[in-house]
């Protein structure tokens, strides 16, 4: 007998909806396609504990006539196409009619059903792949759909379920993506008979956008209009002032399909090549239509993915699209430079002088940018300093921008040369450290993972020799204070050495060193806020907040629900300043979401290196003799004061034999 059989219709959907059916998200996503395909204006969904236990699609659409209704279960049962030449010409969003069969087979399915010609509707229920029942039913025109038991006989693929709140989150973001395809439907979601989103229908995709995503959004949003021989390109691009750490923010529509391609997107990350910072994505909805002959969507089992006869065409067309519409309009951001200081509760009784020379040095910042900053310069943000790159300023000095004049503080006359700030930069470049004493060589991550859990075992240990390659830390301390170059670097001398620091990278060290220590110690890093920031958020986000609502708190931010899309943030964590709160939180926000997978050490790591960069003083603010003493005291008192928490050297050192080699008085 031969080992070869044929399966049995039930085992073969089963098989299928593990391609199709990955999740709750995937049944919603598939009814959802069915009803936009039945033309329909209204949509309903409704959820419960996650769509694991029940989901609900109700929509006004044309109907299933009565004879229909039993065989649009059976497997390639479609109404869409007659054979293979219509896959050519495919405009409706399901064809291939997997679905209703793949999600009958691992559930409980009701359908109540009625066309507008008849007096009465059809209902029939089915559970795992069996009709239970069929009988005429009263009930509007539309088609309504209740999934029930979702994976009730496959435990295998039910226990990989996440959490109800991760899978509501998922079946958010799928509904939010087919409302921005389709403004002309009014979309309505409910999770636990609690609405969580609603869109007008208007046809208007900039109010669908404000529906889902806020005022804020739909306000720095810039439309999108273009056309040439193959495509049609419309919808929104965000400014660069949205831009997020991820491209969750990003939905690409083909002729009414959310896909996902590499290609799209790399057009669009070229288009704002210029406008973004690194690791910044921009808000994107665009709806491409095309020529159904020119594409394939037939090459993925969800039709997520889609193939493009010339994908040089589409690229071109979106970077096109994308450059014009940043380039119709100014995107200069108006910087708010001279933050609020007075909503932060002060616990201390008596300021600190530390605290007022922090505060002196903003206020010098703030005076000194408003008169120097250049209003042609359309992606001035002032984070970017925190990067170590530069703004552009205009030296009023009496030397080039480029340049600094080295002399002597005595009345006796020297030569005198001319340092390039290129030259200093080239110095503060990202350095591969090796040890002298171990022969494996670890990276900088490595070592700093491994000394953010041996801090306090350190300190506490007095035997611990130091290398013998390390610079002196005493030298911080001891060293006579030169000055300050480029209102970035530190300038000292100490014996016969000069000592270059980096401003922003030392205090970065510190500020990220002090809340190591806090949250290590299990202290609180909350500072309350007088005035509650207030964000809009989308559902999947806040979902996100709600799970991870510990963490959150653990690192500073005390989160309240404010409404169905709305937070309030009631504290920040316990920083020096903060150059915006909100961009802060939805920084650590989006790397959260984006890195769950990995260790939550790891995670809880980089948003502390995050908080400390946003709150270090920054490249271009100068800062008198006692906020540099401040500084220097502090870096000495830390256990790593060489390099800044990504890896950048903080201390540069440059002997007298160095010097005397360049002016060839050593030959």
């Amino acid at each position: 007998m031969g080992h070869i059989v044929i399966l049995d219709e039930n085992t073969s959907n089963q098989i299928a909806a593990g391609e199709v059916v990955e999740r709750p998200s995937s049944v919603v996503k598939e009814l959802v396609e069915n009803s936009i395909d039945a033309g329909s204006t209204n949509i309903l969904v409704e959820i419960s504990k996650g769509g694991i236990s029940l989901i609900k699609v109700s929509d006004n659409g044309s109907g299933i006539q009565e004879d229909d209704v039993e065989i649009a279960f059976e497997r390639h049962a479609t109404s869409k196409i007659r054979n293979s030449y219509d896959l050519e010409s495919i405009l409706t969003l399901g064809f291939r009619g997997e679905a209703l069969a793949s999600i009958a087979s691992v559930s409980v399915v009701e359908l109540t059903t009625r066309v507008k010609n008849k007096p009465c509707g059809m209902y029939i229920r089915i559970r795992g792949g069996i009709v239970e029942e069929t009988n005429q039913a009263g009930c509007p025109v539309g088609t309504t759909f209740i999934v029930k038991e979702l994976f009730f006989n496959t435990p295998a693929r039910f226990k990989f379920l996440k959490k109800d709140t991760t899978e509501a989150g998922y079946i958010s973001d799928i509904v939010n993506r087919i409302a921005l395809g389709n403004p002309h439907i009014s979309f309505k979601l409910i999770n636990n008979k609690n609405s969580v989103l609603h869109t007008p229908g208007n046809n208007d995709l900039l109010s669908t956008i404000f529906s889902l995503y806020g005022k804020e959004t739909s306000r720095e949003c810039l439309e999108v209009l273009y056309e040439d021989d193959k495509f049609k390109i419309t919808g929104y691009a965000g400014k660069p002032s949205i831009a997020r750490s991820n491209r969750n923010w990003q939905s690409i529509y083909l002729n009414g399909r959310y896909i996902k391609n590499k290609v799209i997107s790399a057009a669009i990350d070229e288009a704002y090549k210029t406008f973004l910072l690194k690791n910044k994505f921009a808000f994107i909805v665009l709806n491409i239509t095309v020529n159904p002959m020119l594409v394939d969507v037939n090459v993925h089992p969800t039709k997520m993915e889609v193939r493009f006869s010339n994908e040089q065409d589409i690229f071109r067309a979106v970077y096109h699209a994308l450059n014009n519409a940043l380039l119709s309009k100014s995107l200069v951001k108006n910087a708010d430079l001279l933050e609020k200081k007075n909503n932060i509760f002060k616990f201390e009784e008596n300021i600190k002088e530390t605290d007022y020379v922090q505060q002196k040095m903003k206020t010098s910042f703030d005076m000194e940018a408003s008169r120097k900053i250049d209003t042609e310069n359309k992606t001035l943000e002032f984070a970017k300093s925190t990067s170590g790159f530069y703004n552009e300023y205009k030296n009023t000095q009496s030397l080039c921008d480029d340049e600094i004049e080295v002399n002597s503080k005595s009345d006796e006359y020297i030569d005198t040369t001319i340092v390039k700030k290129e030259e200093v930069e080239k110095l503060c470049q990202p350095q591969i450290l090796e040890s002298k004493n171990v022969e494996t060589k670890i990276s900088q991550k490595e070592v700093e993972s491994i000394s953010f859990k041996k801090v306090n075992e350190e300190k506490e240990d007095n035997h611990i020799e130091k290398p013998d390659d390390e610079v002196n830390k005493d030298i911080l301390v001891d060293s006579t204070i030169i000055g300050q170059v480029f209102s970035t670097y530190i300038i000292l001398q100490n014996g016969e050495n000069l000592i270059l620091i980096d401003q922003h990278a030392a205090h970065e060290r510190i500020v990220f060193e002090n809340l190591k220590k806090k949250y290590y110690n299990k202290e609180n890093l909350s500072q309350y806020l007088l005035s509650p920031v207030v964000l809009e958020l989308t559902y999947q986000e806040i979902s996100f907040i709600k799970e991870h609502n510990e963490t959150l708190n653990k690192l500073g931010f005390i989160i309240e629900s404010f409404g169905n899309n709305s937070v309030i943030i009631r504290t920040v964590p316990l920083l020096n300043e903060l150059d915006s709160i909100k961009e802060v939180f939805l920084e650590i926000l989006d790397l959260l979401m984006s890195k769950t997978k990995k260790d939550n050490i790891c995670i809880e790591e980089e948003a502390l290196y995050k908080m400390a960069c946003k709150s270090a003083v920054k490249a271009n603010v100068k800062l008198d003799k006692v906020g540099i003493g401040n500084i220097l005291k502090e870096l000495s008192q830390i256990n790593n004061p060489y390099t800044c928490p990504h890896g950048r050297p903080t201390i540069i050192k440059i002997t007298k034999y160095e010097l005397e080699k360049m002016f060839k008085r050593i030959v």
